[in-house]
């Protein structure tokens, strides 16, 4: 078993293959450090006036442990000017999702004394309030209890993580698609390979030769996404420092009013995680393609129309989609700032479980009906000889 996966992995990924797979990932992530770099430049009258560097090192220099408090909101207060530097647009941000699109000068001494009160108030009527959720008053206070243990935010330096976590929306798809490229022709036939698949199917026997096939596409898609994951990671970190990996996740005004206690850390985490999830069913949905359909660019026409479906979804955002199908498909659940800030829950057998933990638990569900449904295929074809 372990030559034949061996043979597989020499043949799906080769050297040649790998280094593109490499260059892929690579020029990705630097185009999008590229793109968010410029974004942190401040333009003047006669051109740049403040660049990239100077902007994040300004703010490394100028939050090195600040916390949100009265002293700190006050002293902002009094700042004259426009706020110019990251760091200072980060609090305009948040002060403004907080207070109604108020500025910090605008901010009274009452203001000022109820930040983190007005912060849970918010919270409560976007509960209360929800059009597509009816909350009972259990959950709503559960769901409060879990708002106020966030007490004090800390503001330091943290622009890395909160560029790597908010980016990774949009990267994960992208590698899950290209992983899934790379495993089409697994099982996937063309008219080069047949004497090839019918001498390893006569040398180790089809059902073998299955098998492998199948933990060969576990193991390459796996090994292909933590070591996409890891070289993003390093790419979109280098610019930016790791400081703030520690600082709680709502000092991001994205995720301002998060429920989850977690840190910038645990929040990439979770996103791996999940992402991880959806690599499984990705895999999985692509080996039932391939198997029932054999030809290449038949399962790959298949594939492009399943994403391109899950795209519309996304787009259209019908809730009722979105909670009893898009949620548990690999788009629409590496659309990781949902889960952070949407709570939408699922009730089940009288319990509550959140999006996230119901999402992954269905779609590893549904990985594992698929890959019981590809191997049940491949036996009825062995036995009516279809091959």
């Amino acid at each position: 078993m372990l030559e034949i996966i061996k043979i597989e992995r020499k043949r799906i990924l080769s050297i040649r293959v790998f280094l593109v797979f490499l260059a892929i990932v690579a020029l990705f992530s630097a185009y999008s450090v590229y793109s968010i770099l410029r974004s942190y430049e401040v333009p003047g009258v006669a051109g740049i006036a403040v660049t990239w560097h100077e902007n994040l090192s300004h703010a490394k220099a100028d939050r090195q442990k600040t916390q949100i408090d009265k002293e700190f909101l006050n002293l902002m207060r009094q700042h004259e000017g426009e706020f110019t530097y990251v760091d200072e647009r980060n609090l305009v941000g948040l002060v403004a999702a907080n207070y109604g699109g108020k500025s910090v000068q605008d901010l009274s001494d009452e203001d000022i004394s109820n930040f983190y009160p007005r912060r849970l108030s918010n919270i409560r009527a976007m509960l209360e309030e929800s059009q597509v959720i009816h909350y009972t008053q259990e959950e709503i206070e559960q769901f409060m209890q879990n708002a106020g243990q966030i007490s004090e935010i800390q503001f330091g330096y943290a622009e890395g993580w909160k560029v790597l976590n908010d980016g990774m929306n949009v990267f994960v798809p992208v590698l899950l698609i290209l992983i899934s490229v790379l495993l089409l022709p697994l099982f996937g036939i063309d008219s080069k390979s047949n004497m090839t698949e019918l001498y390893r199917s006569t040398k180790y026997g089809k059902t073998p030769l299955d098998h492998a096939r199948v933990l060969a596409a576990y193991i390459i898609g796996v090994f292909l996404y933590l070591l996409g994951i890891f070289l993003h990671f390093v790419i979109k970190i280098v610019p930016f420092g790791l400081k703030g990996w520690n600082q709680c996740i709502q000092s991001n005004v994205n995720t301002f009013f998060s429920l989850y206690n977690i840190t910038n850390l645990q929040q990439f985490s979770l996103n791996v995680m999940v992402g991880l999830a959806a690599l499984l069913f990705a895999v999985s949905f692509l080996l039932l393609v391939t198997v029932i359909m054999e030809k290449i660019m038949t399962s790959a026409v298949i594939f492009v129309f399943f994403w391109i479906l899950l795209l519309l979804f996304e787009q259209m955002y019908l809730w009722p989609v979105n909670h009893y199908f898009a949620n548990f498909m690999p788009l629409r659940m590496t659309s990781f700032s949902h889960y952070y800030v949407g709570n939408e829950i699922y009730r089940v057998f009288g319990s509550s479980l959140s999006c996230m933990k119901w999402s992954i638990l269905v779609s590893v569900l549904v990985s594992g009906i698929l890959l019981a449904a590809t191997i049940g295929w491949e036996k009825v074809k062995r036995k009516r000889g279809l091959y």
